[in-house]
């Protein structure tokens, strides 16, 4: 199993940073609704990064980036200053991994940040799955039902494609898949 500690630390900040940064991206691609819309999604990627944080078990490479993306809270407000470059930092994050991790490793942190990019952009609007919280779990178990469902694919069907998507967010999400495959 991998570790951040295998990475130098210009690596590490990359990886760290850039689930942040996915969901910033797609959050800043469409303005429609305002500051309304902005503190959703915000909340929804914060929740999203805490749920994959949580899946030590099942994807503990993964989860120990999150849970450092998380502890570097403070930090959230200077890379949403810099989320512009999120393609080009993720197609150079797969170079990173490419060469240090196993597939399956770099399969989940793929998935872990397109995850984030589609939860953000599914965040205001017609809610789908998380418009009726789960009994005892909330908003957060919703979350995590998902995230975990999700998580072993890096796309989906078109059929499946959420209608509440802007095209702008779309558009940032298809960039980021682009990214995330070469």
């Amino acid at each position: 199993m991998s570790s951040l500690s295998d990475f130098s630390d210009t690596d590490r900040a990359l990886l760290v940073c850039l689930p942040y940064k996915v969901g910033v991206f797609v959050s800043y691609a469409d303005d429609e609704g305002g500051e309304r819309d902005d503190k959703q999604e915000m909340d929804r990627l914060e929740e999203c990064i805490m749920a994959i944080a949580g899946l030590h078990i099942s994807k503990p490479f993964t989860a120990e980036i999150m849970r450092e993306t998380v502890e570097m809270r403070e930090q959230w407000s200077q890379w949403a200053a810099q989320s512009w470059h999120v393609p080009e930092e993720a197609e150079q994050a797969v170079k990173v991994l490419k060469s240090r991790v196993s597939d399956e490793e770099l399969k989940n942190y793929r998935a872990a940040l397109m995850e984030i990019a589609t939860t953000v952009a599914q965040a205001y609007g017609e809610f789908g799955e998380f418009d009726d919280p789960d009994e005892g779990g909330g908003i957060f178990g919703s979350i995590l039902a998902k995230v975990t469902k999700n998580l072993s694919s890096l796309t989906q069907d078109d059929a499946d494609h959420p209608m509440n998507i802007s095209a702008a967010e779309d558009s940032a999400i298809s960039q980021l898949r682009t990214a995330l495959t070469l």
